[in-house]
């Protein structure tokens, strides 16, 4: 079964492997218009798939094109958009906003840009470019995201906020423990302690589906502080990635760390 766009209320586009972040398509049954919004900034390929799409729209429907500011193009004119210059645009912006992090949806991941990072796309010769680099290699980064959850103690009433890592597994993890937005009205912080949960893997035998096992729980700090910095690589304002290291690696890093109790 298929629908048309003015069965829908929003459609997100993309390109599998090639997009960063995601364009808006919508139909506006109003004024009988299809509107497509792209994010700002995106990156250079999301605005190159945009431009070609408003373009092979208005030449298939016979009409010319306005952008939010009334301005008008062709179907082949509006493919010389600047585009380049919205993405220094939204970077510049984000700089002059003063926020200590501005997160960005992409297609696969949420990415945390933090002013350090955003001052080093602009430094560089092509700052739209490198900006598209970092942020469309880490949606397709092959690694595991690692996500938070939250064990309650009935006796003490203390929150446990676990992370885990597991051997032989790429891995995202935070650097900056902090609550999402959909749990802080559920969990109060000031009962709540980090802790990451280390799962060791036999790695003699990789056919193994049992190979996986428990080693063992140890609070978050202890774990930032021995992970060596070759193995916390920057993700993003927020988050490291880990590669895959062997069980006997592990052990090696943490077996003197004391149990989270």
């Amino acid at each position: 079964m298929s629908l048309g766009l003015d069965k829908l209320p929003l459609l997100k586009c993309w390109v599998p492997a090639k997009s960063g972040r995601y364009m808006d398509v919508e139909y506006d049954k109003t004024r009988k218009t299809y509107n497509v919004r792209i994010l700002t900034p995106s990156t250079l390929t999301d605005w190159e798939y945009a431009l070609t799409l408003v373009s092979k729209l208005s030449a298939y429907l016979g009409t010319s094109i306005h952008d939010e500011y009334g301005r008008e193009y062709s179907g082949s004119s509006v493919l010389a958009f600047p585009f380049q210059e919205d993405i220094l645009l939204g970077l510049e912006n984000f700089l002059k906003s003063g926020y200590p992090l501005v997160y960005q949806d992409g297609v696969r991941r949420r990415i945390a840009l933090s002013p350090q990072m955003v001052e080093g796309f602009l430094k560089e010769d092509n700052p739209a470019q490198s900006y598209s680099d970092f942020f469309t290699l880490r949606q397709y980064l092959d690694a595991y995201d690692a996500q938070s959850k939250f064990y309650g103690n009935e006796q003490n009433q203390q929150i446990l906020g676990v992370y885990t890592l597991t051997a032989g597994v790429d891995t995202i993890l935070p650097f900056e423990l902090s609550l999402a937005p959909e749990d802080v009205e559920y969990i109060d912080e000031s009962k709540l302690s980090w802790c990451c949960n280390l799962v060791g893997c036999d790695d003699t035998d990789p056919d193994n589906v049992e190979k996986f096992f428990f080693y063992k729980r140890i609070s978050y700090s202890d774990f930032l502080d021995r992970l060596p910095k070759d193995m916390a690589q920057v993700f993003d304002g927020e988050k490291i990635y880990v590669p895959a290291m062997t069980f006997a690696q592990m052990k090696d890093l943490f077996d003197s760390c004391p149990e989270f109790v």
